[in-house]
């Protein structure tokens, strides 16, 4: 049975390689619709709510793209940090706490290659 091979970690990778092997007019649509989302924002504002938003997603791998758009918009490692936990009313702190293991990876990778971001 196929079901038997399927793996949920491979589900965004393969639906995003599908997609821009085969569809790739749905995804361009897509990021022009996220593009614009939004657009009465500050560039910072608008990150670092995309930040927020990405906390409950069960794609926690997507901050790898949403944290160095922040820090190009103006954010700081103390402002990414507070975004998230700004969120643990909504999704919990044992939510916010497995993100933020992911971030402060990513944090520390970005600073790494580019330094401090204080």
């Amino acid at each position: 049975m196929v079901m038997d091979n399927f793996k949920w970690e491979d589900l965004d990778k393969d639906g995003m390689t599908y997609l821009m092997s085969h569809r790739k007019e749905v995804f361009k649509s897509y990021q022009k619709m996220v593009g614009i989302l939004g657009n009465h924002l500050d560039e910072k504002t608008r990150q670092l709510i995309m930040l927020a938003i990405q906390v409950n997603s069960p794609s926690p791998e997507a901050i790898k793209i949403i944290i160095p758009k922040a820090i190009r918009a103006g954010a700081n490692r103390d402002e990414i940090i507070d975004t998230l936990i700004l969120t643990i009313p909504v999704v919990g702190l044992s939510t916010v706490l497995k993100m933020l293991s992911f971030v402060l990876k990513e944090l520390e990778s970005i600073e790494k290659a580019y330094g401090n971001l204080r």
